[in-house]
C-alpha cells in the first residue's frame, strides 16, 4: 500500500513522470512540505452523492452513457481538482488517499517556489525528498499537475 503519482500531460519517457511513496514515506514527505511552506493543512471536501446511479449510466468499459452520469464524473472530478482552501502550495487533504486526486499545475509551481525560497534563506533539503521530489514537482508545474493513486 502506497501512493502512485503520476504527472499528466507528459509525453514520452520523460524521467520524472513518476513518483512512488509509502504510506508512512508520504507522512514524512508531507510533514517536511509542511514544515518549508510547499503545503497547509486542509479540510477534504466531500465527494458528490452517486447513489442516483446505476450500472444503467455507464458503458462495460467504465464510460459514462447517460447525462447524469456525465455530470456526476464532471462534479467528481471538480472536487478532486479544488484547492480545498486558502493556503499555498499543495493542499495535505490529496496526500490523505490514493483516490486519483488531481495537484494542479499552479499547485505544484506554488510548492516549488516555497522550497526554492525556504532553501535559498538557509533551510536543508529533507532526506526523505531524495533526489525525486522536487524534479517531480518542476515537471507537474510545466504539466497538467499530477494525481494522487
Amino acid at each position: 500500500m502506497g501512493f502512485d503519482m503520476f504527472v499528466q500531460g507528459t509525453t514520452g519517457q520523460h524521467p520524472h513522470r513518476y513518483l512512488r511513496r509509502s504510506v508512512f514515506s508520504m507522512l514524512a514527505t508531507s510533514q517536511h512540505m509542511v514544515d518549508l511552506g510547499m503545503a497547509f493543512a486542509s479540510d477534504r471536501p466531500e465527494f458528490p452523492d452517486s447513489c442516483h446511479l446505476s450500472g444503467e449510466d455507464f458503458s462495460e468499459e467504465g464510460a459514462p452513457v447517460t447525462e447524469q452520469a456525465r455530470t456526476y464524473l464532471a462534479q467528481l472530478e471538480e472536487t478532486l481538482s479544488a484547492h480545498g482552501g486558502s493556503g499555498t502550495g499543495i493542499p495535505l487533504h490529496k496526500f490523505d488517499s490514493n483516490d486519483g486526486w488531481h495537484v494542479t499545475a499552479a499547485e505544484c509551481s506554488a510548492a516549488v517556489q516555497a522550497y526554492e525560497h525556504t532553501i535559498a534563506g538557509g533551510a536543508a533539503h529533507p532526506d526523505e525528498f531524495a533526489d525525486d521530489v522536487i524534479p517531480f514537482l518542476r515537471t507537474a508545474a510545466r504539466c497538467d499537475g499530477f494525481r494522487v493513486y
